[in-house]
């Protein structure tokens, strides 16, 4: 699965797309809504161009991205080399994919309800 920032962006155009639903009545509210719709549109776009990449360049990050901070530094027991292990349990991993993917398809079926 591609990593959660491209949801980030997903998250950040369906709000946009929200509130531009929700504006009206002025015809500057509604220069204004024009613009959050543009810019919510384009932020999804950019959120599924990152998704799309990120998920066809997998290998690539994964051999030359490493989060110091959340590895520990293991012997290997076979070969008896330093090597770096992340130690985060699954169950902390699996909160951090759901919590943004609930939160996406919740705010999409909420614009597409609207």
């Amino acid at each position: 699965m591609a990593r959660v920032d491209s949801l980030i962006f997903f998250l950040i155009g369906f709000a946009q797309l929200l509130l531009a639903g929700q504006m009206g009545g002025d015809p500057f509210l509604n220069i204004l809504s024009l613009f959050l719709q543009g810019t919510g549109g384009s932020t999804l776009v950019l959120g599924l161009y990152f998704l799309i990449f990120v998920a066809r360049h997998q290998k690539e990050f994964t051999e030359s991205y490493s989060k110091i901070e959340k590895t520990t530094l293991l012997r290997n027991d076979q070969t008896g080399q330093l090597e770096l292990k992340d130690t985060t349990p699954t169950a902390n991993k699996l909160l951090w994919y759901a919590g943004p993917v609930g939160l996406t398809l919740f705010s999409a079926l909420v614009w597409m309800s609207s």
